[in-house]
């Protein structure tokens, strides 16, 4: 049986699925209670900050 190591610790095993990226990682690299990666979390906050600065740039200047 083939053990597939965590993409961030070759060392650890992936027995996880992050449910975006579709990547294993080991327990320290994924949110157990959403089973998503800690990047892809990282990455969606920052896709919120950027809608909710756009959204604010539209709001403050009267373009929507």
């Amino acid at each position: 049986m083939s053990v597939t190591p965590c993409i961030h610790h070759e060392d650890h095993d992936g027995e996880h699925t992050c449910r975006i990226c579709k990547e294993h990682h080991c327990s320290a690299c994924i949110h157990m209670g959403s089973g998503i990666c800690h990047s892809c979390i990282y990455k969606g906050l920052i896709i919120i900050l950027v809608i909710m600065v756009i959204t604010s740039y539209i709001a403050w200047f009267g373009l929507l």
